[in-house]
């Protein structure tokens, strides 16, 4: 009988640790991911450049 209390005692344990790691897991994926503004950065250099060959090219 003490033998089968230790071992449901261990499953609850068990339990118990993949209960606060599926926790974990859910409060990583509810985290907003983060942005990346560098690509906007990198743009508006872009759009000036063509922007300033057009305008070379009609004047």
């Amino acid at each position: 009988m003490e033998e089968r209390i230790y071992d449901l005692e261990d499953r609850v344990q068990d339990l118990e640790l993949e209960v606060a790691d599926l926790r974990k897991r859910l409060e990583e994926t509810k985290k907003p991911a983060p942005r990346d503004n560098r690509t906007w950065w990198v743009l508006v250099p872009i759009v000036a450049i063509i922007c300033g060959t057009i305008m070379s090219i009609v004047s």
